[in-house]
């Protein structure tokens, strides 16, 4: 429950501050999709204020609406159903665990992502929230001594990345939980999950994997680490890779980084730091 009550609150505030205002100020727009609209806007302002992820503003500012257009719609209940449950099947495991919605690995990100995965190296590539295959599918061909897996906790999404993956000898993408997955065998892993879930995914990883292996996450940095390597692949703050070598179970956790370097911040010291071997 504590990691729906920002949410659940945010959503409810946000229809008790518009209900209140339109009684007031507008009596007019009672029941319409005015009143969702404000609702939803200010849902969205609240969710930002009680510092929820960036994509659950949005979110929120769709749901109120929704939840308008389902309450005064002609479709047939079954039909919302249907839409919900394939909703979940698709964008489950970003509601669920750590909150890590579904990033799709952009094709201009490869070239910072193969910088930061060694050429030479040999064993497991494993990509921990899979999603629909996009990082499989773009980096497999261009790593032939890696093998390629992946885990997605979306059921639909796992079933449709795996049938891409498989049709062009990418690897395999099977369904999982990330903190119930073993990373033991996996030479490299790679991660585009959300800031909140940096920080567990390095314990685990520190826990887990083996002495010189890598990790390497899209975007979003290990809070209190600093990379081996960075790579930035477009101008946004968030358009960064990091490659972390690990440095083995029962062994320093890394280098600590005092300042707490934001993702661009530590992509600027990019040039300075040595690359993988």
């Amino acid at each position: 429950m504590s990691r729906w009550w920002p949410a659940l609150t945010a959503q409810g505030l946000g229809w008790i501050l518009a209900m209140f205002i339109v009684r007031e100020l507008e009596p007019a727009w009672q029941g319409t999709v005015l009143e969702a609209g404000l609702a939803g806007a200010w849902a969205a302002l609240l969710s930002h204020r009680l510092r929820e992820p960036a994509w659950r503003s949005p979110m929120q500012f769709a749901f109120s609406v929704a939840l308008y257009a389902g309450q005064h719609s002609v479709v047939p209940p079954p039909l919302w159903a249907g839409a919900f449950a394939i909703s979940m099947l698709l964008f489950g495991g970003g509601l669920t665990g750590r909150r890590a919605p579904l990033y799709l690995t952009q094709a201009r990100a490869v070239d910072a992502l193969l910088a930061c995965i060694p050429e030479n190296l040999d064993g497991v590539c494993l990509d921990v929230g899979a999603g629909l295959g996009s990082f499989l599918l773009q980096v497999a061909p261009l790593r032939p001594r890696l093998t390629f897996r992946g885990i997605e906790r979306a059921p639909l999404t796992a079933l449709l990345g795996d049938l891409r993956c498989r049709l062009r000898a990418c690897g395999r993408i099977g369904l999982g939980d990330l903190w119930h997955a073993d990373l033991s065998e996996a030479s490299v892993v790679y991660a585009f999950l959300s800031p909140e879930a940096m920080e567990a995914l390095w314990t685990k990883a520190v826990q887990e994997m083996r002495t010189d292996t890598w990790l390497v996450v899209n975007a979003f940095a290990v809070p209190g680490q600093t990379p081996e390597r960075s790579e930035r692949y477009g101008d946004g703050e968030s358009e960064v890779v990091y490659a972390y070598r690990l440095p083995g179970p029962g062994r320093a956790a890394g280098r600590a980084d005092p300042a707490g370097a934001r993702p661009a911040d530590a992509a600027m010291g990019s040039r300075r730091s040595s690359a993988p071997r």
